[in-house]
């Protein structure tokens, strides 16, 4: 009890020591005074709570628009001041023209000083002078007439040549756009709507040839399409107008302002397609620019038919015509090879020059031949080695490029049957049909047999399970359809019938006869997509029988079109009654690797 205690005592004591020394930092705390803090500085408001004004004022002097305005308004004052003295006689025409251009020469040379010293004045004396230099040009060619065509046309180019030197020379893709733009639209309006068709076409040449260096500045395809499409415009104005002076005289010469229209379409085409090729090289690694990507196919298709157009009035032979396409196609698949075999992942940019090589191909080959039909078994033949050459390069846009060729060879082919001719009805004729639908047919089941590469825009996104390649089976399935169409007229012509409306009922049969082959087919090989085409096709053959037939015909041709309907249907409804329910066939795509 006594110890208890003593602890107890003990700790009291304690908290007594430590109550004291609390004291004593309280007093000790109590008597330094803290020094008197400053008053707040006043608080600057907030972006969000600036004066709207005051936050113009800030983004005016930042981006220096003020004394570009100021400038840009002292440089017109004085171009003007030069306008109202030559336009009140007191200087003459040509010499007040001289004044202009060098004075906005000058403009352009203290644009390219102020670039050098990095003064933010440097784009307005540039632009300034660029436009001002072809505005100057121009009145003084139309408004004046004080200056002759080819030195306007001259002055032009070197405006829109100096403007883009300066702003290659700065890495500044502005003056670029401002030259090559100012000069082709100045180039545009001087003797329109007649111009120098020549002289401008080499402008436009010039100003193609500045948008395709001004890409390696910045991406710019947006000016590289109004040039392309303003080129091709001219172009044609130009072809139709030597067209009408062809077929409307009949002196062989042709008037100056027209000549050169031929060479100038050769040179074109050449610029195109090896910008394009060098453009898919440089690319070929990162991103092709989609301009490069779809050059190839608008160049080489927009100039052969302006190009057959002037040689069917009489500037030229067709068939050589179509022998010339013939080589620069195959120069245009070649290019194509050289793309596809770099050994990279698609092949990036080959389907450019694939698919320009396929339309050129299709068109000049006809006037090889001298007519279509002759021509189709090349197209079908070409699009299964299309088709070989994108499963080799892993290319799904080449697949699909062997898919439109396809199919245009067989719509060709239902375009050139779809009315008994002559030329249908020879041999030639339906021995090219009868390899154009093996060829559909043949690339329908390479297709099915192959699957399309996983890494393709197309088939990844668009069409992962390939469905367009029933297009292809359809196809040739409606060229087929047309080829026997004129077996059954031949038929009937040898039997000597001559009622258009057993014709119309035996082709009725004929649908409905492959309604029922095809059914077959889709039973033994357990697929959906056949069987799905075959029901199609009765659908049709039933609706021609019912609402054709029936109400246009008699006789015995009506009892066998419905008796071919009726067995279509009755066959059809016996393989659906005995298709597995629960199998485990390959479905419509049934692709297997080889």
């Amino acid at each position: 009890m006594t110890k208890d205690r003593d602890s107890m005592e003990g700790r009291v004591a304690r908290l007594e020591e430590d109550v004291r020394q609390l004291k004593e930092r309280l007093a000790f705390l109590g008597e330094v005074r803290p020094a008197a803090a400053p008053p707040p500085p006043h608080r600057l408001p907030s972006a969000e709570e600036e004066d709207t004004s005051e936050e113009i004022l800030s983004w005016v002097g930042e981006k220096a628009l003020l004394p570009r305005i100021a400038t840009l308004c002292f440089l017109l004052v004085v171009a003007l001041a030069l306008r109202t003295v030559t336009d009140g006689g007191l200087l003459d025409s040509q010499v007040g023209a001289v004044l202009g251009m060098v004075y906005a020469c000058a403009l352009m040379g203290a644009g390219d000083y102020s670039y050098r010293r990095g003064s933010p004045l440097a784009p307005v004396f540039t632009v300034c002078g660029t436009l001002l230099l072809c505005s100057v040009v121009v009145e003084t060619h139309a408004h004046f007439d004080a200056l002759p065509t080819a030195p306007a046309y001259l002055i032009l180019g070197l405006a829109g040549g100096g403007a883009a030197a300066i702003g290659f020379l700065h890495r500044i893709a502005l003056p670029v756009f401002v030259g090559t733009l100012g000069m082709t639209l100045s180039a545009l309006a001087i003797d329109y709507p007649h111009p120098n068709f020549a002289s401008l076409s080499l402008i436009l040449l010039g100003a193609n040839l500045l948008g395709t260096f001004a890409t390696r500045l910045e991406r710019c395809s947006w000016l590289r399409w109004i040039i392309l499409v303003l080129t091709l415009l001219v172009l044609q104005v130009w072809g139709i107008k030597l067209e009408f002076f062809l077929n409307r005289q009949t002196s062989p010469a042709i008037p100056a302002d027209m000549i050169g229209y031929l060479p100038l379409l050769a040179v074109f085409s050449m610029v195109y397609l090896g910008s394009a090729f060098l453009g898919i090289l440089k690319g070929a690694q990162g991103r092709v620019a989609r301009f490069d990507v779809a050059l190839p196919a608008i160049a080489v298709s927009s100039i052969f038919l302006m190009t057959r157009n002037v040689f069917s009035a009489g500037l030229g032979s067709e068939t050589a015509l179509g022998w010339a396409g013939v080589a620069v196609a195959l120069l245009l698949g070649a290019l194509a090879v050289a793309l596809g075999s770099r050994f990279l992942v698609g092949a990036p940019g080959t389907n450019a020059f694939t698919t320009a090589a396929a339309i050129l191909f299709a068109l000049a080959v006809p006037l090889v031949f001298g007519q279509l039909l002759a021509a189709l078994p090349l197209l079908s033949a070409g699009a299964l080695g299309i088709f070989w050459l994108g499963g080799r390069w892993q290319s799904g846009g080449v697949r699909v490029t062997s898919y439109l060729l396809q199919i245009y060879a067989c719509g060709a082919l239902v375009f050139e049957l779809r009315r008994i001719e002559a030329p249908a009805l020879s041999w030639m004729g339906l021995g090219a049909a009868a390899v154009v639908v093996f060829c559909g047919v043949w690339h329908y089941r390479c297709a099915r047999r192959h699957a399309p590469p996983e890494k393709s825009a197309f088939f990844s996104g668009i069409d992962p399970e390939d469905r367009s390649a029933i297009l292809l089976l359809l196809a040739a399935l409606s060229g087929g359809f047309f080829a026997l169409r004129v077996v059954i007229f031949l038929a009937m012509k040898v039997l000597g019938i001559d009622d258009p409306g057993a014709f119309t009922c035996y082709q009725s049969v004929l649908v409905n006869l492959s309604a029922i082959g095809l059914m077959l087919a889709a039973f033994l090989r357990g697929s959906k997509e056949l069987r799905s085409v075959a029901i199609l096709l009765m659908v049709i053959g039933g609706g021609k029988v019912l609402f054709g037939d029936m109400i246009s015909t008699r006789g015995l041709p009506l009892v066998i079109s419905v008796f071919s309907f009726g067995l279509a249907a009755a066959i059809e409804s016996l393989l659906l009654g005995r298709w597995p329910r629960s199998e485990n066939t390959i479905s419509g795509r049934e692709m297997k690797e080889t």
